[in-house]
């Protein structure tokens, strides 16, 4: 198909100011062919656009093949667009772009969460507006988040994303392709901590036990040494050392995507932690306290920074799920 001329509106322009063809020519540089047939397109039709059924027909993203595909959707929302492609005959390109283009449809990812009720529901709406109450104060700016992560020794797999790229299944094995798991592999539960209020920035972790501190600007040993001491700290240290203390029926319940910690970064470091296998515990210590280091101040600011935003999602979906 013929791509239509760029200067078609400036040619129409110039005719209906009277420049003959050879001067329109000469102005925009194109040929005299390309004027007379745009002046004589514009006289037929009266308009710029496109004639109707302008190009090759189509033979595959037919009405009929759309509303087939719709109606597929309709009963089995599951389906893999693999799978339809395969039962009606047409390649996966094809079925990709009737969903995407004709249908407005995007395939997403089937994750797990707990059951949310429509009273926890309600509760988690009353609890966020309260929540969303005080970042208008900026409470966020002296809010202490933390939370607890399990890590193993093992790499992280996902089935889906782990792809290499071989000659034969032999090869493939030798780049990795099998990875190898344990019935019960190694783990330590990991305690984080992060706070942002604009003057400093601090962020802690625990290995039940084994204290590793990352301190940035003016914090005192003895905050952080009770921020170090989960149990302590979130039992009784919390409660008497900071007044605006959010216990937990105030928080609202089964709301991973309320916290920073694990909104973000629990779903980013066991990406760099355990991109492969750790050798043993001391080994995923060791990784865990470098890549941990390496979180920017910027990055962690730019997260809790997404606090209000995320409790606004909340309350515009009156309590249910935003992720």
């Amino acid at each position: 198909m013929t791509a239509a001329s760029p200067h078609r509106t400036l040619i129409v322009d110039f005719y209906k100011r009277g420049l003959s063809t050879g001067d329109i020519s000469k102005r925009l540089g194109v040929h005299r062919n390309t004027v007379f047939a745009t002046i004589r397109r514009f006289n037929q039709l009266g308009h710029l656009k496109d004639r109707t059924g302008r190009g090759r027909p189509r033979t595959v993203r037919t009405p009929a093949k759309v509303k087939a595909v719709r109606e597929k959707v309709r009963r089995n929302a599951r389906r893999s667009m693999k799978k339809m492609s395969d039962d009606m005959d047409i390649s996966y390109t094809s079925m990709r772009r009737i969903v995407r283009k004709e249908l407005k449809m995007t395939s997403y990812r089937a994750t797990k969460a707990a059951i949310l009720s429509q009273a926890n529901k309600e509760k988690r709406l009353i609890k966020a507006k309260r929540l969303l109450a005080g970042t208008r104060k900026k409470d966020r700016l002296i809010t202490i988040f933390s939370d607890e992560k399990l890590f193993r020794v093992e790499a992280e797999f996902n089935s889906q994303n782990h792809r290499v790229l071989a000659t034969n299944i032999q090869q493939a094995a030798e780049r990795g392709k099998t990875i190898h798991r344990a019935s019960h592999p190694a783990s330590i539960m990991v305690f984080g901590a992060a706070c942002y209020d604009g003057k400093r920035f601090w962020r802690s972790m625990c290995y039940r036990g084994l204290k590793t501190t990352s301190v940035r600007r003016n914090t005192s040993s003895n905050k952080m040494e009770r921020l170090l001491i989960p149990q302590k700290w979130l039992n009784s240290g919390a409660r008497t050392t900071y007044p605006a203390f959010i216990p937990k029926d105030k928080w609202p319940a089964y709301s991973p995507d309320l916290n920073p910690l694990d909104y973000f970064v629990w779903g980013d470091l066991p990406n760099k932690v355990c991109a492969r296998p750790n050798a043993n515990i001391e080994a995923l210590k060791k990784s865990l306290s470098e890549e941990w280091d390496k979180l920017s101040v910027e990055y962690l600011r730019a997260t809790i920074d997404a606090f209000p935003r995320r409790l606004r999602a909340v309350v515009a979906a009156k309590g249910g799920r935003i992720e």
